[in-house]
């Protein structure tokens, strides 16, 4: 069996749209500008090649998104999970997941 390996990568993103995310119960499928894209210290950067044209397709749980609309900067940290989908902490630290409002 393969083990995974953990990685994270912090990233800073301008959220252009979101709908349901069609695998995931609670969960979005948000597109986003990447506006900035950092390892983090101790984690392989595994995000970072899924970056194309300076977009990027990424999940976030629902909750985190209560009344953020498109254009809103949205400060997280995500990770490639095994399924191959991009997906930001679902339960971050304070100070983790960030919104700048439009």
């Amino acid at each position: 069996m393969v083990q995974a390996v953990e990685n994270l990568t912090a990233l800073t993103l301008r959220l252009l749209a979101r709908a349901a995310h069609p695998r995931l119960d609670q969960w979005d499928l948000v597109t986003c500008e990447v506006l900035a894209a950092l390892p983090v210290p101790g984690r392989a950067d595994l995000v970072s090649p899924h970056i194309a044209d300076a977009r990027l397709s990424l999940g976030i749980r629902r909750e985190l998104l209560v009344d953020v609309v498109p254009g809103a900067t949205l400060h997280l940290r995500a990770r490639l999970g095994s399924s191959g989908d991009i997906l930001a902490e679902p339960y971050p630290a304070a100070g983790d997941f960030r919104v700048e409002r439009p």
